[in-house]
């Protein structure tokens, strides 16, 4: 009788460890599913990030700006000669009499 019971006992053991295990098994087969689901996701989602890359160094092509621009204003391209010291800029009125305040004061010494 004894041996009948731990036969029992150890029969029941290895049937619950089969069913263990085949719950196990679907429960990894449907993990697999899902990480193979979110690598093409993650495949996905790469390419259309190199096509958006693609496209926005495509749209910030400065020729096709360049070309843009033209067609669509009459802006000019700008020179070297359009530009000047900060010197050379005319000042506002009030500064231009506080300046010249200043290089009187400079010419008579006064600080």
């Amino acid at each position: 009788m004894k041996k009948f019971i731990i036969n029992s006992v150890f029969l029941l053991i290895a049937v619950l460890s089969g069913v263990g295990l085949f719950v196990l098994k679907y429960q990894v087969k449907e993990k697999e599913t899902e990480l193979r689901l979110i690598h093409l996701d993650i495949l996905k989602t790469k390419r259309d990030l190199h096509m958006l890359e693609a496209e926005w160094a495509h749209l910030n092509d400065p020729k096709r700006l360049k070309a843009l621009v033209t067609s669509q204003t009459n802006w000019e391209v700008i020179t070297s000669k359009q530009f000047v010291e900060i010197e050379d800029l005319p000042l506002k009125p009030e500064l231009e009499a506080q300046k010249e305040g200043e290089d009187l004061a400079l010419k008579k010494g006064d600080f």
